[in-house]
């Protein structure tokens, strides 16, 4: 054994440990089961609750007690003076000691009157009306939909009158910690002129100085500019300096987490909600002896009064919103009203919500987060879709086929097909197709009125009658028109213009059909 290892193992022990070692013993546990809890042999921990007076120390064996009987009233004296062991065996040698030190030291370490330790003393003390609020998390692992899931419990305690305020949170996020700031602070009325924090990650980067100044958050120093507080930092290991809200979780655990399940995180919060107003707030606190409901109606009036309007608690991104109206927010994707569709927009991520804003910052659509179950999968709601243009019930077949549909369809437009289908030649089913698509898009009303049109004044091309139908019909909010099909480009350049055969552009009707 090195003489390193040796002056650690009878160094005198800390105060908190010797408290730690007193604790557990008094909880029942044994120095096998308390030695692996402080670090310690279960030697050392036997010499603490010798020292303690907890139990008896253990009779030393004969053959070794023996060299010291000569000599332990002494021994008894020269501890007594507080001399070292080393110091004492050197005496005692000079007088006819022939023992060793380690049964010397065991001997004068029974004896060295270890105190026992120093209990901390927290000064209690209370604070004036609108002063303070003290803010923390705790997480919680609790039964969700039959699953279990980790959810946060962010607490808010106003000191003077101990109303507490309660939301849980799937994270702990900066811009969820700010919407928490932001809840707690509606449901009070106002805010304190201080607000009291631990060494949290969101709130402070570290400190500096040999007074330790926090280092803040630029956007967590805005938010309390925005609310006109002074935020407030605990020092380090120093939970009791916001026990109020310490306790608040202390009471929330038994009296409404332990043993309750719950259908989603809305289902938790609706009903913490009501635990809050029903129970929690309306019950004689312990040490006050008043009801905080009560003592709140006196404070509120102090507090001071809330901005018109709430910090920007979210984080913002950019998002171009695709073709199809889907938008991916956190690993979900959404589809949104097709209004939106090509649009550069912001998008807010709130903690249970997601909001899409214009340039203007105007909300154009907002909704909740899936629950974890459907996250990753495809969130349609068909009624994002009702603006748009269904795909046309266009049928296939040869040009007298198609012209047998219109017949059907409009029988009284015949000469309407009769002259496109002798004038357009082999473009014909071009113009019969485009009759068609017009029909199902502006209805058959108002396209039978325009053909009708058309045909008295011999206008025989679907041209002719789309132009009727935009001057006379026009749609509220036309859509953009679509890229051009290889077929509509040429029916535009060749307009009225007969072509070649038919045969020459019987690959048009294929293209046409798919695009359709």
């Amino acid at each position: 054994m090195t003489d390193t290892k040796r002056e650690r193992m009878n160094r005198p022990l800390d105060p908190e440990v010797m408290e730690r070692i007193y604790e557990l013993h008094q909880m029942g546990y044994g120095t096998r089961r308390i030695a692996p809890r402080v670090d310690l042999s279960r030697k050392r921990v036997r010499e603490a609750l010798v020292a303690l007076g907890r139990i008896e120390p253990r009779a030393k064996k004969r053959d070794k007690a023996s060299k010291l009987d000569a000599f332990r009233d002494e021994i008894r004296e020269k501890v007594g003076k507080n001399l070292t062991a080393s110091r004492i065996l050197r005496e005692i040698t000079e007088k006819g000691y022939s023992g060793g030190s380690t049964i010397l030291t065991d001997y004068i370490r029974t004896l060295r009157a270890t105190p026992a330790p120093k209990k901390k003393v927290w000064r209690r003390f209370e604070t004036p009306p609108a002063d303070e609020i003290q803010i923390d998390w705790s997480p919680y692992r609790i039964s969700i939909g039959g699953r279990q899931r980790v959810v946060h419990a962010f607490a808010a305690t106003l000191c003077f009158s101990r109303k507490i305020h309660v939301h849980f949170y799937p994270d702990e996020r900066q811009s969820t910690l700010l919407e928490a700031h932001v809840r707690a602070f509606s449901d009070f009325g106002g805010v304190t002129r201080r607000c009291v924090y631990d060494r949290m990650s969101t709130v402070v980067l570290g400190t500096v100085g040999k007074d330790r100044k926090p280092l803040w958050h630029s956007r967590f120093v805005d938010f309390c500019r925005y609310y006109g507080y002074e935020p407030y930092l605990c020092q380090v290991a120093d939970p009791d300096r916001k026990g109020k809200d310490e306790r608040v979780f202390s009471y929330l655990e038994p009296d409404f987490i332990r043993g309750s399940e719950f259908d989603s995180l809305d289902d938790i919060n609706a009903k913490v909600r009501i635990w809050l107003d029903e129970v929690a707030n309306r019950r004689v606190h312990g040490t006050t002896r008043r009801v905080p409901e009560e003592a709140w109606e006196q404070e509120k009036p102090l507090l001071t009064a809330l901005p018109d309007s709430p910090f920007a608690a979210f984080d913002e991104e950019v998002r171009l919103i695709g073709p199809d109206s889907v938008v991916s927010v956190r690993g979900t994707p959404y589809t949104v009203p097709a209004t939106l569709a090509h649009q550069t927009l912001a998008i807010r991520l709130y903690s249970d919500h997601f909001e899409l804003c214009d340039r203007n910052g105007h909300v154009a659509f907002s909704r909740t987060y899936v629950p974890d179950s459907e996250h990753g999968r495809l969130v349609l709601d068909p009624m994002h879709y009702e603006s748009v243009r269904r795909r046309s019930s266009l049928p296939g077949g040869s040009t007298a086929k198609l012209e047998q549909y219109l017949l059907t369809r409009f029988p009284d437009l015949a000469e309407l097909y009769a002259g496109i289908r002798t004038r357009m030649k082999s473009l014909s089913h071009v113009h019969l197709r485009a009759l068609w698509r017009l029909a199902d898009r502006y209805g058959d009303d108002a396209f039978h009125q325009a053909a009708s049109r058309a045909q008295h004044f011999h206008r025989y091309d679907a041209n002719a009658i789309k132009r009727i139908l935009e001057t006379d019909y026009p749609l509220p909010d036309e859509e953009p028109e679509a890229p051009l099909t290889a077929a509509a480009r040429v029916l535009v350049e060749l307009g009225d213009v007969d072509g070649g055969s038919i045969d020459d552009y019987a690959h048009l009707d294929d293209d046409e059909d798919e695009e359709e």
